[in-house]
């Protein structure tokens, strides 16, 4: 909707007026408003992964905690997103999303 995409556009100008940490990568323009986010993000520029998944048989590695967990809720089969239309679930909403297109 034109409201929600205003919202979205007023949100995100809101966030980089915010935000105070440059990536120092050349050609990268990220800007972060934590340092930790940052620091998260060099760590995939340097192909850095210290967040093993941790389950059995699974090499999977991330340079963000909150990725590692996000995979990690693959392997519990946790699938909290509904398709109102088929009624297949989907572990992330970005899923259902592209389900949906």
């Amino acid at each position: 909707t034109v409201t929600t995409a205003k919202t979205q556009a007023a949100s995100v100008s809101r966030r980089k007026a915010d935000a105070h940490f440059q990536c120092p990568f050349p050609g990268c323009h990220s800007t972060f408003t934590r340092a930790l986010n940052l620091n998260g993000h060099i760590r995939s520029h340097n192909d850095e992964k210290p967040f093993k998944c941790g389950y059995s048989g699974c090499l999977r590695a991330f340079a963000r905690a909150h990725d590692q967990k996000r995979h990690q809720k693959l392997h519990l089969n946790i699938r909290p997103h509904l398709c109102e239309y088929c009624g297949k679930t989907f572990a992330r909403l970005d899923a259902l999303n592209r389900h949906h297109k």
